[in-house]
């Protein structure tokens, strides 16, 4: 087996050596350590490596710039890794728009490397066992899968999430009532929730909340869309929604079969239900449950996602009612919001 090649991009050396020796020891070829972008342009293509893990603060040429010159003649995987600080959050969310694949934040201080670490590890071996497909397989038409008739879509992400959604909401072009509620679940830490939702608000030009993390209902008359705060799962009832702390399931918190659980009972079949891109097994059962119910349930597609496990899963269970790439689900979701809604 391969061993996958990594290179680290970081202004701080002490930084870098810690995270490369963590990363060798766990079996990965850490084939350079950059100090800036100026070097990453220069080496990263030459060495062409699996991912490139990179700073996104950095002095002179920072890891938005680098992302923005390197993707105009290198299309290998690009894991960011993001400070707190607002900067630091506003920069994530436009590197990821111009091409990086997905993010993960620093520790703060006081926190302890190795939970970054953990979280690297499990993404680049899925990242670099996924085998892509030459071309993208034709799916089916989107015609196959009803428009009209819903009350609320939810969405479910992860790995892959933050620019799959960015892509998908920069497709809606306003959301007017009466519209379908769009709830998103993409797992992510406290912290970035509030700009992420802010982030979709921008792209999307409809008013976007973060469900308020001190547990204050969000009446259904006032939301048309809604993102899960990190660090808390997403709950609904007949009346709104609210963020509620709770036990992590699978593993995450916020939990998209939290949600699914609450949304099939309040919706019925009235529900569409959107699995993206995403490790894990996470949004599946809560799928199929909905789908039980009368849902529609769309898994992305292999060819489109960057992970293909939460979907997998969902077509795996027998959740999904069609699978489809990234853009036949953007259309799809313009055609509902624009048209689908139950007044």
């Amino acid at each position: 087996m391969t061993v996958p090649s990594v290179v680290v991009v970081d202004d701080s050396s002490f930084f870098r050596y810690q995270l490369a020796s963590r990363l060798s020891r766990r079996g990965f070829a850490v084939v350079a350590s950059l100090a800036s972008g100026e070097e990453a342009l220069g080496e990263i293509p030459r060495l062409n490596p699996d991912v490139v893990l990179m700073d996104v603060i950095m002095p002179g040429i920072d890891g938005l710039e680098t992302v923005r010159q390197l993707r105009r003649h290198w299309s290998g995987r690009i894991i960011l890794m993001s400070s707190h600080t607002a900067r630091g959050v506003r920069a994530t969310w436009a590197a990821l728009e111009a091409g990086a694949d997905d993010f993960l934040p620093k520790p703060n201080l006081g926190q302890s490397l190795e939970v970054m670490v953990d979280a690297l590890s499990e993404r680049l071996q899925e990242m670099t066992r996924r085998v892509r497909a030459d071309s993208v397989e034709s799916s089916e038409e989107p015609a196959s899968v009803r428009v009209r008739g819903f009350r609320a879509i939810v969405v479910g992400a992860s790995t892959g999430g933050p620019r799959a959604l960015s892509q998908l909401f920069s497709q809606l072009g306003g959301i007017r009532p009466p519209t379908p509620k769009l709830l998103v679940v993409q797992h992510m830490p406290a912290g970035f929730t509030t700009s992420f939702a802010a982030r979709l608000e921008e792209v999307s030009h409809a008013r976007v909340v973060e469900v308020p993390p001190d547990g204050r209902h969000l009446a259904w008359p006032n939301v048309r869309v809604v993102v899960a705060a990190g660090g808390f799962h997403l709950r609904l009832d007949a009346e709104g929604c609210w963020a509620e702390p709770g036990e992590r399931v699978h593993g995450v918190i916020p939990s998209v079969d939290v949600t699914l659980r609450d949304a099939a009972s309040v919706f019925g079949s009235d529900l569409g239900v959107v699995i993206l891109t995403g490790m894990g097994e996470d949004g599946a059962a809560g799928a199929l449950y909905c789908r039980q119910q009368g849902a529609t349930v769309i898994a992305e597609s292999k060819q489109s996602a960057l992970i293909w496990g939460m979907p997998k899963a969902a077509v795996e269970c027998g959740a999904a009612e069609v699978q489809w790439s990234l853009e036949e689900i953007g259309r799809w979701l313009k055609e509902v919001m624009a048209h689908g809604g139950v007044a």
